[in-house]
């Protein structure tokens, strides 16, 4: 009987894929430009921009993309952007790739979210990348904060940083 409420909760807490964007998995879709929640605002407007270039986009979605570069629809899916691991094993840990190195970096679990000591945004870099593994990020240390450098260093004392 413990074993079968161990797989439930296991299961009640999962991922669900079809909570995300379809394309990126990174953001949820708010609805405004996808009614049916398919695909986040960003990549469901590369889609109309896509049918717009090739002159198929109909007059109604042509009039609601116009509104959304115009700012005129706002939409909510992009203010709750997190970097998000691409690959979960069987176990429920995920991993992903440093994106300038492409060393692989262990994860956070079956939520997707990567642990702020690999996101540069919680280290205070404003960069480009998304997903930096410690040696990159080391290479980053002089941008930092004050602050920042040190708590990098203890980073590394802790041993999170391995290779």
């Amino acid at each position: 009987m413990s074993q079968n409420l161990k797989e439930n909760n296991k299961q009640k807490h999962q991922f669900k894929e079809s909570d995300y964007c379809v394309n990126c998995q990174q953001k949820k879709g708010c609805g405004v430009l996808d009614p049916t929640k398919k695909y986040c605002c960003a990549c469901y407007r590369k889609v109309l921009e896509e049918l717009e270039w090739e002159q198929l986009l109909v007059s109604s979605a042509q009039q609601v993309l116009n509104d959304y570069r115009q700012r005129i629809i706002k939409c909510q899916c992009l203010g709750s952007e997190k970097p998000r691991v691409k690959y979960i094993s069987s176990d429920g840990n995920g991993w992903t790739v440093c994106e300038r190195c492409e060393r692989m970096i262990d994860s956070a679990g079956h939520h997707r979210v990567v642990k702020n000591r690999n996101n540069p945004k919680f280290w205070g870099l404003e960069v480009n990348e998304r997903i930096l593994c410690g040696k990159c990020l080391g290479k980053l240390v002089e941008q930092m904060p004050r602050r920042k450098k040190y708590l990098f260093k203890e980073y590394g004392k802790r041993g999170y940083w391995k290779g």
